[in-house]
């Protein structure tokens, strides 16, 4: 039996270096599958590369994306949900 927990909204972080302030749609800590805000990013295995597909879904909608992708995948990468964050200001 797991405990209660609250419902968040969003967190926010600050990125020391740059002074912005970014807002999450989810909470970092708890991946409940139907927490909004998520897209599947990759990263190649080998290479120095990067990035996401566009579009935004739920948790269980982005890692079962990213698992059919990665079943697919011929090139090397890695596929994971990954949560989107927003500019504040």
């Amino acid at each position: 039996m797991t405990p209660e927990c609250p419902d968040i909204t969003y967190e926010e972080t600050t990125d020391m270096a740059a002074g912005k302030k970014y807002r999450f749609a989810g909470d970092p800590l708890l991946r409940r599958d139907s927490d909004p805000g998520y897209r599947v990013g990759w990263r190649h295995k080998v290479r120095f590369e990067k990035g996401h597909l566009e579009g935004e879904m739920s948790y269980g909608e982005a890692s079962r994306r990213a698992a059919e992708l990665q079943a697919k995948d011929t090139e090397g990468k890695v596929y994971f949900p990954e949560m989107t964050r927003t500019l504040e200001g």
